[in-house]
């Protein structure tokens, strides 16, 4: 059985951007003990059970490339004893470019996965609270990059298609572009919080996503959908794959969570993997 992604969320809550719509604070998921020295233990387990993943999501309710060396490494080397997964990816605010030994172990079989508000770098920092212009380093350079692309209410749909032209003609490394919607609240539907306040105000969210995929069907070269599994779109634009989840499905749909040395869902449940099979 084939599921979307694997997600190893870290507990650290550690992080050197202070995003307005941050989905670790509005989450609030408790603190755990990571249990990381588990996690080749649970890869096992599910490939015995015949269960694979098209992504690796290393992730974290805080940057994850901040774990000591000793915990990262651990990781990695699990998804690599392990390897049950089509594509690996690791989301980083950018540090991971600063921390040069972390970037050498993952380069080479890991995409790493940034999210932007704009291409213009002051702008980018300003709003999502970083000081250091990772994108313009060599290390960025070096590595294979998937973006996230917010997209923002004070674009039009033309702005934002010629931004991310410009990025992909302007970074040769960028392998895919992803478009993202912001969830107002990951886990319930409260508004209840100003980061969730913060989306309503400044960023499209999935009620625009009818209009996100008629105006890229009418400026992009058309690939592929899979609505039945992934509910996921995909355009091109010299040769770089643009995708767009649209999110019309429940949060964490065809996912499995690592959190705190157990399988769950993204609401914290245990996941029965026997039923599931």
């Amino acid at each position: 059985m084939k599921y979307k992604e694997f997600e190893l969320i870290g507990s650290s809550f550690k992080c050197d951007k202070n995003c307005p719509y941050c989905t670790a604070k509005i989450t609030k998921w408790p603190v755990v003990d990571n249990k990381f020295e588990l996690l080749e233990e649970k890869l096992k387990y599910l490939r015995d059970n015949n269960i694979n993943f098209r992504y690796f999501i290393f992730c974290g309710n805080g940057e994850p490339s901040l774990l000591e060396f000793n915990d990262f490494k651990t990781i990695v080397e699990a998804t690599r004893n392990v390897n049950i997964f089509d594509e690996k990816r690791l989301q980083s605010s950018g540090n991971i470019f600063y921390e040069d030994k972390k970037l050498d172990l993952i380069k080479n079989d890991f995409i790493i996965e940034i999210t932007r508000v704009s291409l213009d770098s002051k702008e980018d920092m300003k709003i999502l609270g970083y000081k250091r212009d990772y994108i313009n380093t060599d290390n960025f350079k070096k590595a294979k990059i998937r973006l996230n692309y917010v997209l923002m209410k004070n674009k039009s749909f033309n702005e934002y298609f010629d931004e991310i032209k410009r990025y992909i003609e302007k970074y040769p490394n960028i392998v895919t572009v992803s478009l993202k919607t912001l969830n107002l609240n990951t886990r319930k539907d409260e508004i209840d919080n100003p980061y969730s306040q913060w989306i309503i105000e400044n960023a499209l969210t999935k009620d625009d996503t009818d209009k996100i995929i008629e105006f890229m069907n009418s400026n992009a070269n058309f690939v592929t959908s899979d609505e039945k599994f992934f509910d996921r779109f995909e355009w091109n634009y010299n040769g770089v794959p643009i995708t767009f989840y649209a999110k019309k499905l429940d949060y964490g749909y065809s996912n499995i969570v690592y959190y705190g040395g157990e399988l769950v869902d993204y609401h914290l449940n245990k996941i029965n993997i026997a039923k599931e099979i």
